[in-house]
C-alpha cells in the first residue's frame, strides 16, 4: 500500500483537529501557548503571528502577550492570489475570513513594487517577514525533520522565502497533532525549527 498523500493525510489532519479543539480548555491552551512562545523571544522584536479561526491553537493572548512585553506583532492577510500581505496586530481581535482575508487590490498587480516598497491601505508589503525575529505559522502537523503539513495554498512556504535565512520558524499545534511518522514534502516546501503545542511543550527541531 502506498504511503498517504498530502490531500488525505490533510483530510485526517482537519477531522483530528476538530475532535482535540472541541475538548480544548481554551483559557488554558491560550495561557501555555503565549508563556512557551515568549521563551523564543529576543528583547525587543519584531514577530510575525497570525490571528488563530476556531478550530487552531489559539493565538489571542499570545498577541496580547507580545503586545504588552513592548514586541512589534505582525499578522498576515491571504490574498486571493493565495500571497501574504502584513498588517499590525490589533489587540483583541479574532480571526475570521474578514480578518485575514481579502481581494488583490489592483495596485498591487499593476505595480510590482508597491506592495513591498511601502505601505499601502494599512499594508505593510508581502516582503514583511525580512525584518522579523521570530516567525510563528499556522500548521495541521509538522514531523521529526521540520516538515509542515499545511492548509494546501502554500502560502506560508512562499512568504518564509523572505525572511532571514537566521529567523526561527515556528508552528503551532494541538498537542497530538505532530507526526511520529514522515510527512510527505515537495520542493517548494520550507522546513520549520520546531513547534509549540497547547500544552505548552516546545520541540526544537533544527
Amino acid at each position: 500500500m502506498s504511503a498517504p498523500g498530502k490531500r488525505d493525510l490533510r483530510h485526517a489532519a482537519r477531522d483530528r483537529r476538530r475532535e482535540l479543539a472541541a475538548g480544548m480548555d481554551l483559557e488554558a491552551a491560550s495561557r501555555a501557548l503565549a508563556e512557551a512562545v515568549l521563551r523564543f523571544v529576543p528583547e525587543p522584536a519584531r514577530v510575525a503571528v497570525y490571528e488563530s479561526l476556531p478550530d487552531e491553537p489559539p493565538t489571542g493572548r499570545l498577541v496580547e502577550a507580545l503586545l504588552d512585553a513592548g514586541h512589534e506583532v505582525i499578522v498576515p492577510v491571504v490574498l486571493d492570489d493565495y500571497s501574504l500581505q502584513w498588517r499590525y496586530a490589533v489587540r483583541g481581535a479574532t480571526g475570521d475570513r474578514a480578518t485575514v482575508s481579502r481581494p488583490s487590490h489592483p495596485q498591487h498587480s499593476r505595480d510590482p513594487d508597491a506592495d513591498s516598497a511601502e505601505e499601502i491601505d494599512g499594508l505593510l508589503g508581502t516582503d514583511a517577514l525580512a525584518t522579523c525575529d521570530l516567525v510563528v505559522t499556522p500548521g495541521l502537523s509538522v514531523d521529526a525533520h521540520g516538515a509542515r503539513l499545511g492548509q494546501g495554498g502554500g502560502c506560508y512556504d512562499r512568504a518564509l522565502l523572505h525572511r532571514d535565512a537566521a529567523t526561527p520558524v515556528i508552528t503551532l499545534l494541538h498537542e497530538g497533532e505532530q507526526s511520529e511518522a514522515d510527512l510527505p514534502t515537495d520542493d517548494h516546501d520550507v522546513p520549520v525549527d520546531g513547534y509549540v503545542t497547547t500544552t505548552g511543550r516546545v520541540v526544537r527541531l533544527r
